[in-house]
């Protein structure tokens, strides 16, 4: 069998070709043949030093190989992997598996690869278990990743479809996208990570019919959407996560029809350096402890055509609001036109402050839209507006505000 190696390191005639694998094979198993397919279903690489199985020339095909260990490379952005595809143009790994590496797949300068039906589990690494690096057009689906510190990670890989993966129990991230555009993060489930899912630093991204859930620890997320201009989240569930979803310095982002289900709070809109601008539209909010925090108080964002489990009737809401005095707790009043209707047994808003007596306020802090009347919140060096609201169904009214 290292003879087969050998020979697809030197290449098989002129390209192309089937090379077929069987038993065990010391790696590193080095395939440099453009165009080359390799049958390795009943075949399995031992990895030792290093990559342990390598695809290096254009359009190489590897299916059904399995890949145990790899070198002791553990740098996030430089690991050692079970397999590795650089400088492969349309290469593909259909139905591989990868045992005890630090990182399954590592793709470098390698437009338009496919990684698809990957069973692979990390030994707790601090690696991605995939990791996409100036790979445009990849496409990554139907595999399923656990015991990486990020399950998949793109960076610079502009066009790139996330899809239908199952990422679940990793150390930080399900997925992460860095500083790409158009890449589309669609129907996957992400759950019980320890952190979340974060797509940052891009362009009109498109997060789109996915599963977040479970991301429970003090900081986790269902998703955080940081630094991004025109990206789309649309239609995703987000369920008991510590917080559902995160719009950090996210510009002209929409966030349309989604589900909050039962998270601690379903939509937080906050800043690092501001800028924040989002449409929150047709999103439905369901036994979420808060349903809606705003702590930017320069956020521009519109709230509209929601509906809610137990507030009554929310307005649609305009932030900043216009006219919104901050001198005193007793001078916070919220514009009649933006009152809801039947909160707080028919009073309107009840905004309250805790912990800061009759003392003028700063520059405002959170603003948060509790469901279940005025509940305890953690302790902050901001001082947070709450407003109580009574139990009770109804939607929010539609329209601008």
């Amino acid at each position: 069998m290292r003879l087969l190696g050998l020979f697809a390191l030197f290449g098989l005639a002129f390209g192309g070709g089937v090379l077929e694998l069987s038993g065990e094979i010391p790696g590193p198993l080095v395939l440099s043949t453009p165009g080359l397919e390799v049958e390795g279903k009943g075949a399995w690489v031992r990895g030792g030093k290093g990559h342990a199985v390598l695809l290096l020339a254009p359009g190489i095909r590897v299916r059904g190989l399995r890949v145990v260990g790899a070198g002791a490379g553990q740098d996030f952005f430089e690991p050692d992997a079970a397999f590795y595809l650089g400088g492969c143009a349309g290469c593909a790994l259909e139905g591989v598996r990868a045992e005890g590496a630090f990182t399954a797949v590592r793709v470098e300068d390698s437009p338009g690869a496919r990684v698809v039906g990957l069973e692979a589990r990390g030994p707790d690494s601090p690696a991605p278990g995939v990791l996409v690096y100036r790979s445009p057009n990849a496409l990554i689906a139907r595999n399923r990743l656990s015991g990486y510190m990020d399950a998949v990670y793109v960076e610079y890989s502009p066009g790139t479809a996330i899809r239908e993966n199952l990422l679940e129990g990793n150390g930080r991230y399900g997925f992460h996208v860095m500083f790409s555009w158009e890449v589309r993060v669609e129907a996957n489930t992400s759950r019980n990570n320890a952190v979340g899912n974060a797509v940052m630093h891009g362009a009109a991204n498109r997060v789109v019919g996915n599963r977040l859930s479970g991301q429970k620890s003090p900081v986790g997320y269902g998703l955080l959407v940081q630094d991004e201009k025109g990206t789309e989240v649309r239609g995703n569930t987000f369920q008991e996560n510590t917080l559902g979803l995160v719009l950090m310095d996210a510009k002209e982002v929409a966030v349309r029809e989604n589900r909050f289900l039962e998270n601690g709070t379903g939509l937080r809109i906050t800043r690092e350096r501001g800028g924040n601008s989002a449409l929150v539209e047709g999103n439905a909010f369901r036994g979420n402890l808060y349903d809606l925090l705003v702590d930017d108080p320069e956020a521009k964002a519109r709230v509209v055509g929601n509906a809610y489990d137990r507030a009554s009737g929310l307005p649609s809401l305009t932030f900043p609001p216009p006219a919104l005095p901050f001198s005193s707790p007793a001078s916070l009043n919220f514009p009649s036109s933006r009152l809801p209707r039947g909160c707080c047994s028919g009073k309107g808003w009840k905004p309250r402050c805790r912990g800061l007596g009759s003392r003028a306020l700063p520059t405002p802090g959170p603003r948060s839209w509790p469901n279940r009347g005025l509940l305890p919140l953690p302790s902050s060096s901001s001082p947070f507006w709450e407003v109580a609201c009574g139990s009770g169904g109804g939607a929010e009214q539609a329209g601008a505000a």
